[in-house]
């Protein structure tokens, strides 16, 4: 049975931020996430070399994440010092989308309550988000959830309804306070910048 200790583990978000990419690892899988273009995440299974999740979001755009839980679609490669690290042979780089989607993916096996016993993959993907926009001044995280998605921003994210003019319903999630209220992430800060996530990988209790 998981306690406190054996289901909280570390990414390394400086890292993930500097170095373009940073391990995870669980008690039921290994993950490397990788940041490109600074808003494109990719997570990677290291044990299968499989691409199991994304989110691509845009701080420049007025709707900075929308269409939760879309298809990837293809091709753009890493840089080279991530393929000389990994080898280019490990991932499958081919099967990558090629430009912005502006959108939120999880393989089902990796969801929550699914086969893989990992739990919080989306809400560490969104954690990173989070953390990348504050760090570039952003205050209010604009989300467009699609279907019936407004639920899970809000619960998971503190997210509220934003003023708008148009007829969907779009999510303001602040910054200044909702980054450091999420139930399965811990912002561990060094000089008053986040340098670790610590992530409860298990259900809750």
């Amino acid at each position: 049975m998981n306690n406190y200790h054996t289901s909280c583990h570390i990414l390394n978000y400086r890292e993930l931020r500097e170095a373009g990419w940073a391990v995870l690892k669980t008690d039921s899988v290994n993950l490397i996430f990788a940041l490109r273009d600074c808003y494109m995440l990719d997570v990677f299974d290291l044990d299968s070399s499989a691409h199991v999740a994304y989110l691509d979001f845009d701080i420049k755009k007025k709707i900075m994440l929308g269409d939760a839980f879309g298809s990837p679609a293809i091709g753009l490669p890493f840089t080279n010092q991530f393929r000389k690290t990994f080898g280019k042979n490990i991932f499958p780089f081919k099967e990558l989308r090629s430009r912005h989607n502006v959108g939120f993916f999880v393989e089902r096996a990796y969801r929550n309550k699914e086969k893989k016993g990992l739990w919080n993959m989306d809400e560490v993907l969104v954690a990173i988000a989070l953390e990348i926009a504050f760090e570039e001044g952003v205050e209010i995280f604009i989300v467009k959830p699609t279907g019936d998605r407004s639920r899970y921003y809000c619960n998971k994210f503190y997210a509220e309804i934003h003023p708008t003019t148009e007829s969907d319903v779009i999510l303001g999630i602040d910054l200044r306070s909702a980054r450091k209220k999420l139930k399965h992430i811990e912002l561990q800060e060094i000089k008053g910048k986040t340098h670790f996530l610590r992530v409860t990988c298990c259900p809750d209790t």
